[in-house]
C-alpha cells in the first residue's frame, strides 16, 4: 500500500504544484489560461517525475533515499515557480488551501527520507502513509479548482 501511495505521488506529483503565466492585469489570467497552463506544466514535470523510479521495496531504505532524495527537489522547484506568479483572482482561496497542502506532503516525504536515512522503517512508513492523506486531500482540491495531472 505505501509502494502504491509513493508511486502514485511520483505519477501525479506535478499536480503538486502548479505553474501559470501571469499577465499585466491585476486579476492575473483567466481561469481557461490558468487550466491550460496547469496541463502543460503537469505534463512537463510529469515527465520528470516519471524519470525517477518508485523505490522497488519499501522495506529497504536505501530504495527509498534515493527515489525520494531525487522527487523532492522536482517538487520543490516546482512549488518556488508557482509561488512566484499571480493566479486569477477567483481562485485565490482554493489555490492557498492547495499549496498548504502542497507543502505539507513534501514534509511528510522529507520526513519519510529523514526516517529511511537513518533505518527507521516504522517512522518511515508513517511519514509514507501521512504524506498519502495529505496528496490525496491536495488532489481533492486541486479537482475542485479543475486540474488533474495524469502523467
Amino acid at each position: 500500500m505505501l509502494l502504491a501511495a509513493l508511486a502514485t505521488a511520483f505519477a501525479v506529483g506535478a499536480g503538486a504544484v502548479v505553474l501559470v503565466v501571469a499577465r499585466g492585469g491585476s486579476d492575473g489570467p483567466s481561469r481557461a489560461e490558468y487550466l491550460a497552463a496547469v496541463e502543460r506544466i503537469c505534463n512537463a514535470y510529469g515527465a520528470k517525475l516519471d524519470r525517477i523510479p518508485p523505490p522497488g521495496d519499501l522495506s529497504s531504505p536505501g530504495s527509498v533515499v534515493e527515489s525520494l532524495q531525487a522527487a523532492i527537489p522536482v517538487l520543490r522547484e516546482e512549488a518556488d515557480e508557482v509561488r512566484a506568479l499571480q493566479p486569477p483572482a477567483s481562485l485565490r482561496a482554493r489555490l492557498d488551501r492547495f499549496f498548504l497542502l502542497t507543502d505539507r506532503s513534501i514534509v511528510e516525504l522529507e520526513r519519510a527520507l529523514d526516517a529511511a536515512l537513518e533505518r527507521a522503517l516504522y517512522p518511515m512508513a508513517v511519514a509514507l502513509t501521512d504524506f498519502g492523506k495529505v496528496r490525496d486531500q491536495a488532489k481533492q482540491v486541486a479537482g475542485e479548482i479543475g486540474f488533474e495531472c495524469s502523467a
